[in-house]
């Protein structure tokens, strides 16, 4: 068979756990460091932040204003080629422009209250996506940051293999269109060639219809979490129906196949570092060395994990590697890693400015009128710590150049 797109989806019921932050360092790392590489993020995310730091940042010029990064990517995309468009094409089949009926359904959350009480699943509709209908093209509804960008954000032009299907805040895709979308979308990334990487951002509303297209159309899923008890048990228990592993289970018990995302990474955020030196911490390999105390928290997360993962079967299933893993050490190494807290400034210099952590300059840039001074080592330290994450969370085959033969030298 043909080798496909690799797909990807950050996802946490944890609003501020971090998914579209890591989303848009690791996609920007990625296509900085794999130049053959093409790299789509689509944002599925009624916040818009992933669109927002590609699209120039998320400085504003006064309190109230539009962030900086969400009113070029509104400014420069029309609603056909935005997420938008892309949900009523992948509901309907139609590529063309929006209807007045696609105008109509986009309310907030689509109809869909995140706050009544989860309810069995509904029956669904049978899906209708015929079979014969050409794939829809997602390149169709992306735009290129690099294409996007202002007078004062091209001092750091992103890659221009890096590709965004902006949200703007309106998804517009109802409960009972889901079966159809997901047969489109996986079609769709199908199509795509191979060179490309399909990076979803979803947000904190895990049972949207949006989050399920997500679910069920990338493959692995990154999981960002905070060393916070509170915020693990969120993933489990969640009072708004939204708890990661209760959506997945529900998800999966839709029908065989449906279910296509397993936890491919959680990766530990904000972790207080102790050195720069990458680190193995008991079975957890981290790009740099944390503080003892974050160790024990983060084993001890990854342990209760494990025998939630063990005990009935009741894990097991949501992660890549499903039974092969059998102790505890094999169950650290092969799930989890971590990113540091890292200095304030770079970290929001990079948030305000639209501009990755691997294209950073250090030094002093200005923010919002005000100076910061980048510090070159701290910088640089980041920089090489999300390299190594990001080869971690990642993994690209680079499709290889066909090799040439000289035939004037044989």
């Amino acid at each position: 068979g043909r080798m496909v797109a690799q797909t990807y989806v950050f996802a946490n019921n944890k609003g501020g756990s971090g998914k579209s932050t890591l989303a848009f360092q690791l996609a920007s790392s990625l296509a900085h460091a794999r130049p053959n590489t093409q790299i789509l993020a689509i944002d599925l995310s009624l916040y818009s932040d992933l669109t927002t730091m590609m699209c120039g940042g998320t400085s504003r010029p006064s309190l109230l204003a539009a962030s900086r990064g969400a009113q070029t990517a509104l400014e420069g995309t029309t609603k056909d080629q935005r997420v938008e468009g892309l949900l009523r094409a992948l509901a309907t089949g139609k590529q063309g422009g929006m209807t007045e009926e696609g105008h109509r359904v986009s309310g907030l959350f689509g109809g869909w209250n995140p706050f009544s009480p989860a309810k069995a699943p509904k029956e669904r509709p049978a899906a209708e996506a015929s079979l014969n209908e050409p794939p829809i093209d997602l390149r169709r509804y992306a735009v290129r940051p690099a294409d996007l960008q202002g007078e004062e954000t091209r001092r750091w032009p992103l890659p221009s293999n890096l590709w965004v299907c902006c949200s703007c805040g309106e998804l517009p895709l109802e409960e009972q269109e889901v079966p159809d979308a997901v047969r489109r979308m996986r079609a769709a990334i199908d199509a795509l060639p191979q060179n490309w990487i399909v990076i979803l951002d979803t947000d904190h509303l895990a049972r949207a219809p949006v989050s399920e297209l997500a679910f069920c159309s990338a493959s692995k899923l990154i999981l960002p979490l905070s060393i916070d008890d509170n915020d693990f048990s969120r993933l489990f228990i969640d009072p708004t129906g939204n708890a990661l592993f209760e959506v997945l289970e529900e998800t999966e018990g839709r029908e065989e196949g449906w279910l296509r995302s397993r936890i491919h990474k959680v990766v530990f955020n904000s972790v207080l570092h102790y050195q720069n030196q990458p680190s193995e911490n008991d079975g957890i390999n981290l790009p740099f060395t944390p503080a003892k105390a974050c160790v024990q928290q983060m084993t001890n997360m990854a342990d209760q994990m494990f025998s939630c993962f063990q005990a009935d079967d009741k894990l097991v299933r949501f992660f890549t590697d499903g039974h092969t893993l059998d102790s505890l050490v094999g169950f650290r190494q092969r799930y989890f890693s971590g990113m540091r807290k890292a200095s304030e400034i770079s970290m929001n210099a990079s948030k305000l400015l639209g501009c990755p952590i691997c294209l950073l300059p250090s030094g002093q840039v200005e923010v919002d009128g005000v100076m910061c001074n980048v510090d070159q080592k701290a910088l640089k330290a980041l920089q090489d710590e999300l390299a190594n994450l990001t080869a971690m969370c990642i993994h690209v085959t680079e499709v290889a150049a066909p090799v040439r033969i000289d035939s004037s030298k044989t």
